[in-house]
């Protein structure tokens, strides 16, 4: 280093930049903003403007004991304490707008719809400084949508500053700073690569990071903003009493009380609309609960309630937590539709620390392609996953009340996919006890011992199925009382009984092996369903209300022929 040059470090030189911004900031509001409101205006302003420059005073000095309050005090991070105090400066500002305006009775009506419409624009912001919505979607989208509000805001400014007394202007060229700040820092700064080189005389030790002094602008913007519209409340409620002047006060502490208390809704939800699980996975994240929804045959949705240690949840430096979905055919194994998320920052942290374990809600919807089969039972697979330094490892769960398909995957639950369009109703052969109906059955007249006995079954249903019956063919030997026995599904694995829905209908052709050594003659055949948890047989009758004989249907004959020698 040359002599005459003076090195910096980067928390050196993001204090000096402090210095900067906040002494002229501070001389120039006593010399032109404060003196023209109301005393409990001007007293709220100057508070939130100590708050301020404390929260950034404190990110600064702290030294973190751990990662956890390292980032508890991080400017340039969400859920934590300057963040929260980010989010309750602009819902502050737009409570006043939104009450300028409702108490603001003898003003034009333009003038108060432009105070409502920039009180529930502020409030919009607020809600996405503290969720981190433009985290969850598109950046660049993100930018367009609030550079648009901007560029409104602006001109609906300019056009009333231009008409306003010079007392009332003063509040909109102090928006329109403010807001210039908001967005040199949102869109200029934030794009800016860090800096390296000499600042003149001055010498960076490590190249300059744009992301604290960006954080720093946004702050002071936000905060002009808010004098803004502390100075249109002062001027509209001069002569109100002392309770509508100090009103203001309360709206921080609203905000900060509704922060609290929205980790909760997930707690109450996952009670009162979710099916109870109990799946634990490695790395300390819990399955309480879930809820499986299908839109007919275009939308398929999943909603997770999961408990996991609050600073587990979120992503630690390269590490991220994710989960993938995957609805999976019962009979053959494939896996139809599947969707990979990462799992949606929380906020936590700040609120009950880092080792709390709060209930997280995600949510899924998988769009079902047309080529989708229907009629099939589906398996609701689930799977939770963690990115580290690039590799994705798939969590091993630990126990598990839901049946698993490997030591990574949770059958959560099962689904069908119904058919657009039921074949044409017809007289039924035999209506069961259930809803189920059996259509006329084509019988072969003749069939070989060793060779397949092939039978077509079309079944429909009335009701939607709610246990698991199996379907059982008898062939009785006239004259001689042998009998061969045959059972399975009516549909086969594909569908399961359990699965049939009000407005089924559907076929399956049976191919049944006849033993080799079956002997000729001439057989009767008996069809019917029984209960698989306990055998019993279903009640059935023929299409007048009949009842069959032994709950069984008779299907007619069918000749066995000798096997040529």
């Amino acid at each position: 280093m040359n002599s005459g040059e003076l090195l910096v470090s980067n928390a050196s030189f993001i204090r000096i930049f402090i210095v900067i911004a906040y002494v002229p900031l501070c001389l120039v509001s006593a010399r032109l903003l404060f003196p023209g409101m109301s005393r409990p205006a001007k007293s709220l302003g100057i508070g939130m403007l100590a708050l301020q420059i404390l929260v950034v005073a404190l990110s600064e000095i702290i030294q973190p004991a751990s990662v956890f309050e390292g980032r508890l005090w991080a400017l340039d991070r969400e859920f934590n304490i300057p963040s929260t105090f980010s989010s309750a400066q602009l819902a502050l500002a737009g409570g006043l707008a939104l009450l300028t305006s409702f108490l603001a009775r003898a003003r034009p009506a333009l003038f108060r719809l432009y105070l409502a419409g920039l009180g529930l624009s502020f409030l919009y912001l607020a809600l996405d400084e503290f969720f981190a919505w433009k985290d969850l979607g598109s950046s660049r989208a993100w930018k367009i949508n609030v550079s648009i509000l901007g560029a409104a805001t602006v001109l609906a400014t300019t056009a009333l500053a231009l008409r306003s007394s010079r007392r009332a202007r003063i509040w909109h060229i102090c928006l329109l700073t403010g807001l210039a700040l908001v967005a040199i820092a949102a869109v200029v700064v934030d794009d800016l690569p860090p800096f390296c080189g000499n600042l003149g005389f001055i010498v960076l030790e490590d190249c300059l990071d744009y992301r604290i002094p960006e954080e720093i602008v946004e702050f002071l913007g936000i905060w002009l903003a808010l004098i803004a519209m502390l100075g249109h409340f002062s001027d509209a409620t001069r002569s109100s009493s002392a309770r509508v002047q100090y009103m203001p006060y309360a709206l921080p502490l609203v905000w900060i009380v509704l922060i609290f208390l929205v980790p909760l809704v997930p707690r109450f939800e996952m009670q009162l609309l979710a099916q109870p699980a109990a799946v634990r996975f490695d790395k300390r994240i819990q399955l309480k609960g879930y809820r499986i929804e299908s839109e007919g045959r275009g939308t398929f949705i999943l909603r997770l309630y999961a408990s996991a240690i609050a600073w587990d949840w979120n992503h630690i430096g390269r590490r991220e937590v994710g989960f993938s979905v995957h609805l999976v055919d019962q009979a053959s194994g494939e896996s139809y539709i599947s969707r990979n998320q990462l799992v949606r920052p929380q906020f936590e942290i700040l609120i009950f620390g880092g080792q709390y374990e709060p209930i997280y809600r995600e949510y899924a919807a998988l769009e079902i392609p047309p080529t989708t089969p229907a009629n099939r039972a589906l398996w609701v697979v689930l799977t939770f996953w963690r990115e580290n330094d690039g590799v994705y490892e798939h969590m091993k769960v630990l126990s598990s009340d839901r049946k698993l398909l490997s030591e990574t995957q949770v059958v959560l639950g099962e689904l069908v996919l119904p058919a657009a369009a039921p074949a044409p109703s017809t007289a039924p052969l035999a209506k069961f006890a259930n809803g189920f109906a059996l259509d006329a059955v084509d019988l072969p007249e003749r069939a070989q011992p060793g060779e397949n006995l092939v039978i077509p079954f079309t079944w429909r249903s009335s009701e939607n199925g709610r246990e698991d019956y199996a379907q059982y063919l008898h062939l009785g030997r006239v004259g001689s009382g042998d009998w061969f026995v045959y059972d399975q599904e009516p549909l086969g694995p594909r569908l399961p009984t359990r699965l049939w829905y009000s407005g089924l209908a559907d076929s399956e052709t049976w191919r049944v092996a006849l033993p080799a050594d079956l002997a000729p003659g001439r057989y009767q055949v008996f069809t019917g369903l029984y209960r698989m948890s306990d055998l019993e047989r279903l009640a059935v009758t023929d299409a007048e209300g009949t009842p069959f004989v032994d709950a069984r249907v008779p299907l007619g004959y069918v000749t066995i022929r000798s096997v040529p020698p």
